[in-house]
């Protein structure tokens, strides 16, 4: 079993989870100016352990998901929903204002971002009401937080569902359960 470095964005992050884990490794990419020497520290270490990115729900964190993303072989990803990651007074988001439960509920649902096949495309987002409709945003809540993959847009949405190799059938499961629409779902699959 290799060992697992976490990725933080800032040293709060890091005060937060040693404060619950301490004997977590983490390491701080120091915000979303993420350093060549950074990164070539993870890619070193990216050979001997499993990499967890566990970044905040805004858009820095996704942009420093999407860099090492790409960068890195076994990258793992933990997700926070953003409305449990605001501070008191809800002026920054960041998995430092999290509670002790919901870290532990993110770190709970661990996903490998790997190349297995999916049969999620564009076309079905679209028909299941998940792109380009009045209430696509809602839907994409509801699913992202369901399957543990971080606020999205449908953009997003469609490169996390491939990169988790989440496939149609587990889409519907989420969006019509309890109701008719998913008995009319169970006869199609």
């Amino acid at each position: 079993m290799r060992s697992k470095v976490f990725v933080v964005e800032g040293k709060n992050d890091y005060s937060r989870l040693k404060q619950l884990y301490p004997d977590m490794f983490i390491i701080i990419t120091n915000g979303s100016e993420i350093l060549e020497d950074s990164i070539d520290a993870l890619i070193k270490l990216d050979e001997t352990h499993d990499i967890i990115l566990f970044l905040d729900p805004d858009y820095a964190g996704k942009r420093i998901r999407s860099i090492l993303s790409k960068k890195l072989k076994n990258v793992y990803h933990a997700f926070i929903d953003q409305e449990k990651a605001h501070s008191k007074d809800y002026k920054k988001i960041g998995v430092e204002h999290a509670k002790k439960e919901d870290i532990e509920e993110a770190l709970k649902h661990i996903k490998m971002a790997h190349s297995l096949d999916s049969d999620i495309d564009m076309n079905f987002l679209y028909d299941i009401g998940l792109i380009g409709q009045k209430d696509s945003k809602s839907k994409r809540d509801q699913l992202s937080k369901a399957l543990h993959i971080g606020h999205v847009n449908g953009k997003t949405l469609y490169y996390r569902l491939k990169a988790f190799g989440i496939n149609q059938k587990e889409v519907y499961e989420v969006i019509f359960c309890n109701t008719k629409q998913k008995k009319d779902m169970d006869k199609t699959f």
